[in-house]
């Protein structure tokens, strides 16, 4: 079976929505309001990495992303589970670059992985581009 037409018109679709999103600020407030499966993470207006987690994951692993929040690390409090892009980020905030975020909700929650990996192909955000 092949559903590759499927998955491009809803690839598609969200890029057409992407124009559209709410661009949220690097702030802890944002951060609460964020609704969504996939994020897109911007440096003074430029796609620096698409990512997903499940709806009900995406606060938190946001809060990985911009403020370098780990809820992922072993008894040594290290880092165990997915990186985050703290790293890039606080390099680029440091460097006077703005960090803005937006969030798209994808349905049904299982496509997310799949429309994510099609939407980085699709715009090549240079912090993805790593084996990804």
């Amino acid at each position: 079976m092949n559903f590759k037409k499927e998955i491009d018109e809803i690839t598609k679709l969200a890029i057409l929505e992407l124009d559209k999103l709410k661009v949220y600020q690097r702030t802890n407030e944002d951060r609460l309001k964020a609704i969504g499966n996939i994020y897109f993470i911007y440096s003074n207006g430029e796609m620096k990495y698409i990512g997903q987690r499940q709806a009900k994951g995406i606060k938190t692993r946001l809060d990985q992303h911009l403020f370098g929040k780990s809820f992922s690390v072993d008894k040594n409090n290290v880092q165990n589970g997915t990186i985050s892009k703290w790293n890039m980020v606080s390099t680029e905030i440091e460097n006077g670059n703005k960090i803005t975020f937006k969030t798209i909700l994808i349905k049904p929650d299982n496509l997310r992985t799949t429309i994510e990996l099609e939407l980085i192909n699709h715009f090549k955000p240079e912090w993805n581009i790593q084996g990804k």
